[in-house]
């Protein structure tokens, strides 16, 4: 049903519209995916489910085609170390240049299914001291709306939870099956939105923040898109404000505004 020229033309639009790239090399993969959504949808032809996805006459479909086009594979405390000199170096900096009362904002961009913005929250409690000085705001956004449903319901699989220690998964999570259920009040915690990071007036609508975690989605994106997206951080940060990248990605290469800062064995970002 999908040949290599329709998915170029589908291709074309999504990068525009989300500026993440899809090469032919993921073609074979995408393209059963992408049938499965036009025969769920009752399209019996490329150029119907086309032509709706690109003039917005299924609102529906739109979600269900970013969903399937995403990937999202995360687990808790990923690249740990970015955690520990956020909570024991980083924030307290921030919190040194901050008036005094004002609340510390953290941003997950994207978030996935939470492993990302919850291993924060729980790198605060572990820590205890910032979290007696500051009132901390943790806010989780993604494309992808059934990851975002997935974060919020807080229930993850024994894979994602596999490098949490027992006495913090004895206290922070209950067993429920297969899985293991965070507890409420750090559910409460993180604030979770569907947003297109390419979307830029959604994303100043979210507000400033002191800090912004970024891993591996630049990767997904060319040049251009790259470059905007980074812009748009820097907008969105707070004088001083920082952004933390994947260990495959490096600001100096896509924006010339940050400071590259060092911190144990994590490379950050600084808003100059």
């Amino acid at each position: 049903m999908i040949n290599e020229a329709d998915y170029k033309k589908l291709a074309d639009v999504v990068y525009r519209r989300t500026g993440i790239s899809l090469d032919l090399k993921r073609y074979h993969i995408l393209k059963p995916k992408l049938e499965k959504i036009m025969d769920k949808n009752g399209y019996k032809n490329f150029r119907s489910f086309f032509h709706d996805y690109r003039f917005d006459k299924n609102k529906s479909l739109k979600q269900e085609l970013l969903n399937t086009i995403t990937i999202n594979e995360t687990y808790f405390f990923r690249e740990k170390y970015q955690f520990e000199s956020l909570v024991k170096d980083i924030l307290y900096k921030i919190d040194a240049i901050r008036p005094e009362g004002e609340t510390l904002r953290i941003l997950c961009s994207p978030s996935s299914t939470g492993e990302e913005p919850y291993s924060i929250a729980l790198s605060l409690l572990e820590e205890d001291g910032i979290i007696n000085k500051r009132d901390i705001e943790l806010v989780g956004i993604d494309i992808d709306s059934n990851v975002i449903e997935k974060a919020k319901n807080g229930l993850f699989s024994k894979r994602s939870i596999q490098y949490i220690s027992k006495p913090t998964l004895d206290e922070y999570f209950e067993k429920k099956g297969m899985e293991y259920q965070i507890v409420d009040f750090l559910r409460d915690a993180v604030e979770f939105k569907v947003v297109n990071v390419m979307d830029k007036y959604a994303m100043q609508r979210l507000g400033k923040f002191d800090v912004i975690f970024s891993r591996n989605m630049l990767i997904y994106f060319d040049d251009e898109s790259r470059k905007k997206v980074a812009m748009t951080f820097y907008e969105m940060l707070k004088p001083q404000g920082v952004v933390f990248l994947g260990h495959a990605e490096s600001m100096s290469r896509i924006a010339s505004v940050f400071k590259t800062a060092k911190s144990g064995d994590s490379i950050y970002y600084i808003k100059d």
